[in-house]
């Protein structure tokens, strides 16, 4: 069924002083270069209220941590298989009294178990997620993270999820009306121009105002027409899909004062 209520998204919110839109948002690294400039990650690691390693994304706090950039970037939590994380890296997290948490199931992901443990059954409060991973490196693994967005993603009940790689920020538009903030900065930061609406699960169809490219009741799917590298036009982007899409833009980190 799809959802009447338009849906709002302010995803450069989460790189402001004091975020107002999701400003009670949990942390996940996954396993992937950290990029970005490490003003960005001090930002986002301050904003941030429970930040969880998933297994390899240990070395990667740590690698950044002792790259001489002056970081100090912590984590409240390492949990996975524990196949990735060094013991060097391990040591160094121990000596800072992080809980690691071996989950040795094999039928889901670090990913995963990052997040079922911040969106539990007992959860009272929605939290929203923000998982800090790359899409490059090999393909399988890019679509599998893409594939966790949606998976994760089933309604916003628990929370909105957002990947942050050191390109842009990717979520999940559920079935429904969505009003997208694409144009925002703060300090050194903000969204580009360079917009996506990727079908991955399913064909559906979309009508976009905004653009630079709109379109119209126009049916998208994998193999046929799909809306990627179109510009935003407006501050404002909305979008209407009939299925559940994934909507990316890209990052600006050099705004116009």
């Amino acid at each position: 069924m799809a959802h009447h209520e338009e849906t709002i998204w302010r995803p450069a919110d989460l790189f402001s002083d004091k975020p107002n839109s999701y400003d009670d948002y949990a942390l996940i690294v996954l396993n992937q270069p950290l990029e970005l400039r490490a003003s960005l990650y001090a930002k986002i690691w301050g904003n941030a209220v429970q930040k969880i390693a998933a297994d390899g994304g240990a070395n990667r706090v740590h690698e950044l941590n002792k790259s001489g950039q002056g970081l100090e970037l912590g984590v409240d939590l390492v949990i996975g298989d524990l196949d990735s994380i060094t013991e060097e890296v391990r040591k160094y997290w121990e000596n800072l009294n992080v809980e690691i948490l071996h989950d040795s199931d094999q039928y889901s992901t670090d990913f995963t178990k990052a997040v079922n443990h911040i969106w539990t059954p007992n959860t009272q409060k929605s939290r929203n997620i923000i998982a800090i991973g790359g899409l490059g490196g090999r393909v399988d693994q890019g679509i599998s993270v893409l594939h966790h967005l949606y998976m994760f993603q089933k309604d916003y009940d628990a929370g909105k999820m957002f990947l942050l790689s050191s390109e842009g920020i990717t979520f999940v538009l559920k079935s429904g009306e969505h009003r997208i903030k694409a144009r925002e900065n703060f300090g050194d930061i903000g969204l580009g121009k360079h917009v996506g609406i990727l079908p991955l699960k399913e064909p559906s169809v979309i009508t976009t105002t905004g653009l630079e490219w709109d379109v119209t009741n126009w049916k998208t799917e994998f193999g046929g027409q799909m809306s990627t590298s179109n510009h935003v036009q407006e501050e404002w982007v909305t979008i209407s899909t009939t299925k559940d899409v994934l909507f990316t833009i890209d990052f600006n980190t050099q705004p116009s004062k």
